[in-house]
């Protein structure tokens, strides 16, 4: 068991100010910030939706640490009250963070090669509704917009968001975790701050190198699938096909945006009421592709074996020439999602003889969403 610390903070009550920048909820209590469930130390545990009759839940441990970020360290799910916790995420982080200039000036590894650390919880931060889960990770719970719709019909959903900033000198990163009320995880990757002193016109990625390990409803009897689509040309047909990755065994994969592709975690033993197989698909959100020169991300997705050691995404090709099965065992999910930055003027500008402004936050990452975990279409009467 991995040792955690035990802190308690104080509820953030909805302030005066607050309501001149948001709208009061509807409702007699007139009340701005949603429910947000009881939490102790590093684990938070959240109902939905906040503060009604509980549907579903989430409940959720994290840990960070220098040159490491904000990771998560258990993730488990209940899908209906009285319905047992399920566990959904073993361990899941950025492994790296790999920052090519394009005139190949610099190429960071911003947490392995340096000891970067999180930047403290500011005011600003926490905004009107959120609270702090510690001094350097922000708790929020919030609307996401319409999570059905039907004509007059409908309902809002709402998601619990862990997040913190990472402090990599000039630049800063925010990662960010959103556990949505269906069952999805969203992963978010967001670069910001200052462009590279002396180097601020100069073209660069940022790519986050993602380490999910999915341990569905535990880790023994989980399989990797792959998703593609194809639309031949001149036909009035489609075609989706579902089959092992990479043949069962360890390897990679390449994301085609006509194939729509996927990789699906799916346990072998355990089923919904219905009899089918429960699992979680990696659904990308992506700009392109990056390919650097570096063997690692000549792919977009890698799937490897459990093992305790494999942590470093540069290392991957090492790790799958082991060529293990990834079907009925414990598999660990790798996937690269880039920021491209061409520098605009919105970055800055050069007053007199320095550099002034900021890049606004670009936004990258992938969601884990359900298949078959629930029995019947959930939020819907």
């Amino acid at each position: 068991m991995k040792p955690r610390r035990r802190r308690s903070f104080a509820t953030l009550a909805c302030s005066a100010a607050a309501f001149a920048v948001l709208a009061a909820c509807p409702g007699p209590t007139q009340t701005c910030c949603p429910a947000l469930s009881a939490a102790v130390g590093n684990e938070v545990t959240q109902t939905f939706p906040p503060g009604g009759p509980m549907q579903t839940a989430w409940k959720v441990s994290f840990g960070h640490a220098t040159s490491k970020g904000l990771f998560i360290t258990g993730a488990w799910f209940q899908k209906a009250p009285g319905a047992p916790w399920m566990r959904v995420l073993w361990d899941a982080r950025i492994s790296d963070i790999f920052v090519p200039y394009h005139d190949n000036s610099q190429r960071y590894y911003d947490l392995t090669q340096f000891q970067f650390d999180l930047v403290p919880v500011s005011a600003v931060d926490l905004g009107c509704c959120g609270r702090k889960a510690d001094d350097w990770v922000v708790q929020e719970v919030r609307d996401r917009g319409m999570l059905w719709k039907a004509d007059q019909e409908g309902m809002r959903g709402t998601e619990l968001v862990l997040w913190s900033t990472l402090g990599a000198d000039n630049y800063n990163y925010i990662i960010q975790y959103s556990f949505r009320d269906d069952g999805t995880i969203a992963f978010r990757f967001g670069p910001t701050s200052h462009n590279l002193p002396g180097a601020e016109s100069v073209p660069h990625m940022h790519n986050a190198l993602w380490r999910v390990d999915v341990d569905l409803d535990g880790f023994p009897h989980d399989s990797a699938l792959l998703h593609r689509h194809s639309e031949p040309p001149g036909s009035l047909t489609a075609n989706d096909s579902v089959v092992p990755f990479n043949g069962g065994v360890e390897g990679a994969a390449d994301w085609d945006p006509l194939q729509f592709t996927e990789v699906e975690v799916m346990d072998t033993v355990s089923k919904n009421g219905r009899g089918e197989s429960i699992a979680y698909d990696l659904m990308p959100l992506r700009e392109g592709s990056a390919r650097h020169f570096e063997d690692f991300m000549q792919h977009d997705f890698w799937v490897t074996r459990y093992r305790p050691t494999e942590l470093f995404f540069a290392q991957l090709p090492s790790y799958v020439a082991k060529h293990e099965p990834v079907v009925d065992t414990d598999v660990v999910l790798w996937y690269v999602s880039s920021a491209h930055h061409m520098p605009r003027r919105e970055d800055g500008e050069t007053v007199g003889d320095a550099w002034h402004g900021v890049a606004l936050v670009m936004w990258g990452g992938f969601d884990l969403r359900p298949r078959n975990l629930f029995d019947r279409t959930p939020f819907y009467p």
